[in-house]
């Protein structure tokens, strides 16, 4: 996603919308901010709002989140 708006659900059943500018992806939701960096393979490295690294990879409307065990739905 660049430059758009997108509803996200996660996996805890909550609804959140996200703008993604650069490499800069905000929850408007929340006000939490993520910096998404590419990486080798499809695998995107993440910086989260609590300072945490760790990998995503998206297929198809599912963004899961390898490190955490988790996913979203992306809508």
């Amino acid at each position: 996603m660049m430059g758009g708006l997108r509803n996200v659900m996660r996996s805890d059943g909550s609804m959140h919308l996200e703008h993604q500018v650069g490499s800069m992806r905000f929850d408007l939701s929340d006000g939490s901010v993520t910096q998404v960096l590419p990486s080798a393979g499809g695998l995107r490295t993440v910086i989260r709002p609590d300072g945490s690294c760790g990998m995503e990879q998206t297929l198809g409307s599912m963004r899961f989140n390898l490190d955490r065990g988790d996913f979203d739905q992306l809508l």
